[in-house]
Protein backbone atom coordinates (compact mmCIF):
# COMPACT_ATOMS: atom_id res chain seq x y z
CA UNK A 1 0.00 0.00 0.00
CA UNK A 2 1.34 3.30 -1.02
CA UNK A 3 1.99 5.32 1.75
CA UNK A 4 2.68 8.79 0.39
CA UNK A 5 0.92 11.74 1.65
CA UNK A 6 -0.59 13.96 -1.57
CA UNK A 7 -1.49 17.58 -1.69
CA UNK A 8 -3.46 19.89 -3.86
CA UNK A 9 -3.76 23.91 -2.98
CA UNK A 10 -6.26 23.28 -0.87
CA UNK A 11 -6.42 19.62 0.15
CA UNK A 12 -4.14 17.03 1.89
CA UNK A 13 -4.49 13.27 0.99
CA UNK A 14 -3.08 11.24 3.92
CA UNK A 15 -2.53 7.31 4.55
CA UNK A 16 -5.66 6.37 6.37
CA UNK A 17 -5.18 4.97 9.93
CA UNK A 18 -6.80 3.57 12.65
CA UNK A 19 -8.35 6.81 13.93
CA UNK A 20 -10.28 7.17 10.65
CA UNK A 21 -13.02 4.16 11.10
CA UNK A 22 -15.44 5.90 13.31
CA UNK A 23 -15.79 8.61 10.77
CA UNK A 24 -15.83 6.18 7.59
CA UNK A 25 -18.37 4.34 9.08
CA UNK A 26 -20.24 7.09 9.89
CA UNK A 27 -20.08 8.21 6.00
CA UNK A 28 -20.80 4.44 4.71
CA UNK A 29 -23.99 3.97 7.04
CA UNK A 30 -25.63 7.85 5.89
CA UNK A 31 -28.54 6.74 3.17
CA UNK A 32 -27.38 9.19 0.89
CA UNK A 33 -24.15 7.96 0.72
CA UNK A 34 -25.03 4.36 0.72
CA UNK A 35 -27.73 4.81 -1.98
CA UNK A 36 -25.24 4.02 -4.92
CA UNK A 37 -23.10 1.72 -3.51
CA UNK A 38 -25.39 -0.92 -1.02
CA UNK A 39 -28.81 0.64 -2.24
CA UNK A 40 -31.68 0.76 -0.21
CA UNK A 41 -30.05 -1.41 2.39
CA UNK A 42 -27.57 -0.39 4.40
CA UNK A 43 -24.44 -2.61 5.27
CA UNK A 44 -24.69 -4.60 8.21
CA UNK A 45 -23.06 -1.96 10.91
CA UNK A 46 -20.87 -4.71 12.57
CA UNK A 47 -19.90 -6.61 9.35
CA UNK A 48 -19.21 -3.73 7.93
CA UNK A 49 -17.08 -2.02 10.98
CA UNK A 50 -14.62 -5.50 11.03
CA UNK A 51 -14.19 -5.08 7.17
CA UNK A 52 -13.13 -1.73 7.44
CA UNK A 53 -10.83 -2.52 10.49
CA UNK A 54 -9.58 -4.89 8.35
CA UNK A 55 -8.59 -2.75 5.34
CA UNK A 56 -7.28 -0.26 7.88
CA UNK A 57 -4.97 -2.27 9.64
CA UNK A 58 -3.57 -4.51 6.84
CA UNK A 59 -1.83 -3.36 3.84
CA UNK A 60 -5.02 -2.90 1.95
CA UNK A 61 -4.94 -2.43 -1.50
CA UNK A 62 -1.96 -4.07 -1.82
CA UNK A 63 -1.59 -2.12 -5.09
CA UNK A 64 -2.56 1.78 -5.60
CA UNK A 65 -3.67 3.49 -1.84
CA UNK A 66 -6.70 4.23 -0.23
CA UNK A 67 -6.04 8.09 0.95
CA UNK A 68 -8.51 9.91 3.91
CA UNK A 69 -9.20 13.77 2.25
CA UNK A 70 -9.26 16.43 4.37
CA UNK A 71 -8.87 20.44 3.86
CA UNK A 72 -5.35 21.84 4.84
CA UNK A 73 -6.95 24.74 6.46
CA UNK A 74 -9.41 21.97 8.67
CA UNK A 75 -8.09 18.69 8.66
CA UNK A 76 -11.91 17.07 9.09
CA UNK A 77 -12.55 13.51 7.61
CA UNK A 78 -14.12 14.72 4.50
CA UNK A 79 -13.70 11.29 2.56
CA UNK A 80 -11.52 9.21 0.69
CA UNK A 81 -10.33 8.79 -2.42
CA UNK A 82 -8.31 5.97 -3.64
CA UNK A 83 -6.14 3.45 -6.14
CA UNK A 84 -7.88 0.40 -5.36
CA UNK A 85 -8.27 -3.47 -7.15
CA UNK A 86 -11.40 -3.84 -9.11
CA UNK A 87 -12.23 -7.43 -7.47
CA UNK A 88 -10.75 -9.75 -8.86
CA UNK A 89 -10.21 -7.93 -12.75
CA UNK A 90 -6.77 -7.18 -12.78
CA UNK A 91 -7.78 -3.93 -13.21
CA UNK A 92 -6.86 -1.09 -10.39
CA UNK A 93 -9.69 1.35 -10.33
CA UNK A 94 -10.25 5.08 -8.80
CA UNK A 95 -12.82 5.36 -5.91
CA UNK A 96 -13.81 7.80 -3.67
CA UNK A 97 -16.60 8.36 -0.96
CA UNK A 98 -17.36 11.23 0.18
CA UNK A 99 -19.58 12.94 3.52
CA UNK A 100 -22.63 15.17 2.58
CA UNK A 101 -20.79 18.17 3.54
CA UNK A 102 -18.10 17.93 0.61
CA UNK A 103 -20.71 17.08 -2.08
CA UNK A 104 -21.16 20.43 -4.87
CA UNK A 105 -17.39 21.67 -3.42
CA UNK A 106 -15.17 20.40 -6.15
CA UNK A 107 -13.50 18.04 -3.64
CA UNK A 108 -13.77 14.76 -5.32
CA UNK A 109 -12.95 16.13 -8.93
CA UNK A 110 -9.83 18.03 -7.07
CA UNK A 111 -8.67 14.84 -5.16
CA UNK A 112 -9.25 12.51 -7.97
CA UNK A 113 -7.38 14.55 -10.25
CA UNK A 114 -4.31 14.46 -7.90
CA UNK A 115 -4.50 10.35 -7.14
CA UNK A 116 -5.11 9.85 -10.76
CA UNK A 117 -1.72 11.94 -11.67
CA UNK A 118 0.62 9.86 -9.08
CA UNK A 119 -0.96 6.83 -10.47
CA UNK A 120 -0.20 7.35 -13.54
CA UNK A 121 3.08 9.26 -12.95
CA UNK A 122 4.43 7.92 -10.03
CA UNK A 123 3.09 4.59 -9.69
CA UNK A 124 2.99 3.38 -13.48
CA UNK A 125 -0.54 2.22 -13.37
CA UNK A 126 -1.90 1.30 -16.93
CA UNK A 127 -5.07 1.67 -16.86
CA UNK A 128 -6.92 2.73 -14.64
CA UNK A 129 -10.39 2.21 -14.06
CA UNK A 130 -13.46 3.05 -12.43
CA UNK A 131 -17.09 1.54 -12.27
CA UNK A 132 -19.96 3.74 -10.87
CA UNK A 133 -23.69 3.26 -10.38
CA UNK A 134 -25.71 4.20 -13.75
CA UNK A 135 -27.39 6.93 -12.28
CA UNK A 136 -24.57 8.12 -10.29
CA UNK A 137 -24.68 11.64 -12.48
CA UNK A 138 -22.46 13.16 -10.01
CA UNK A 139 -19.89 10.58 -9.70
CA UNK A 140 -20.10 10.28 -13.52
CA UNK A 141 -19.17 13.92 -14.02
CA UNK A 142 -16.27 13.55 -11.82
CA UNK A 143 -14.86 10.75 -14.09
CA UNK A 144 -15.22 12.57 -17.37
CA UNK A 145 -13.98 15.89 -15.67
CA UNK A 146 -10.56 14.51 -14.58
CA UNK A 147 -10.29 12.65 -17.96
CA UNK A 148 -11.20 9.14 -17.73
CA UNK A 149 -13.71 8.01 -20.92
CA UNK A 150 -17.40 6.18 -20.65
CA UNK A 151 -16.69 2.65 -22.08
CA UNK A 152 -20.10 1.04 -21.96
CA UNK A 153 -21.02 -0.85 -18.63
CA UNK A 154 -19.60 -3.76 -16.78
CA UNK A 155 -20.54 -6.48 -13.86
CA UNK A 156 -18.30 -5.69 -10.96
CA UNK A 157 -20.10 -5.80 -7.08
CA UNK A 158 -22.65 -8.04 -8.43
CA UNK A 159 -24.24 -5.53 -10.57
CA UNK A 160 -24.29 -3.47 -13.81
CA UNK A 161 -22.59 -0.29 -13.68
CA UNK A 162 -21.36 2.07 -16.12
CA UNK A 163 -17.23 1.70 -16.81
CA UNK A 164 -14.33 3.87 -17.39
CA UNK A 165 -10.76 4.13 -18.30
CA UNK A 166 -7.90 5.63 -19.48
CA UNK A 167 -4.48 4.51 -20.32
CA UNK A 168 -1.85 6.02 -19.45
CA UNK A 169 -0.68 7.07 -22.89
CA UNK A 170 -4.26 9.08 -23.00
CA UNK A 171 -3.40 10.89 -19.80
CA UNK A 172 -0.32 11.72 -20.45
CA UNK A 173 -1.04 12.95 -24.27
CA UNK A 174 -3.92 15.05 -22.35
CA UNK A 175 -1.49 17.30 -20.25
CA UNK A 176 0.21 20.35 -21.46
CA UNK A 177 3.64 19.11 -21.07
CA UNK A 178 3.02 15.40 -22.41
CA UNK A 179 5.57 14.16 -20.28
CA UNK A 180 5.02 11.31 -17.61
Amino acid sequence: MDRTILETPRLRLRPQCPADLDANLAMDLDPAVHRYIYGDTPPDPDAHRRRLEDQINSDWPPEGGRWIVEEKTNPEFLGWCGLIPLEDSGFIEIGYRYVRAAWGRGIATEAACRVLDHGCSTLGLDPIVAVSHPDNAASHRVLLKIGLKRDGTAFHYEQDLAFFGLSAREYFDSRPDGAP
